[in-house]
């Protein structure tokens, strides 16, 4: 049986990297197989962007209410987070 992993990428991933909200289908949400699966996903991105910041993964809260496992954020360089407007 395969694994779902379900992330959904937040705004600052398409304000601040070379990536693009219209690449995405079903509302910025991502299936993967399992977390290191994203993971490995996440670490291919960022080697084509590192000089802007990182992409990292951030867990679900226990009492979000979303079907997500996780959200992918970006963090620019300069070390300043960048708000996501629908949080």
């Amino acid at each position: 049986m395969v694994e779902r992993y379900l992330v959904e990428l937040k705004d600052s991933v398409f304000r601040e990297t070379p990536l693009m909200e219209d690449d995405f289908e079903d509302d910025r949400q991502l299936r993967f197989r399992s977390e290191d699966d994203v993971e490995e996903w996440i670490a291919e991105q960022n080697e084509s962007h590192s000089e802007l910041g990182e992409l990292s993964l951030h867990t679900a809260h226990p009492n979000d209410n979303s079907e997500v496992d996780a959200y992918v954020v970006f963090q620019p360089a300069r070390g300043m987070w960048v708000p996501d407007l629908d949080a």
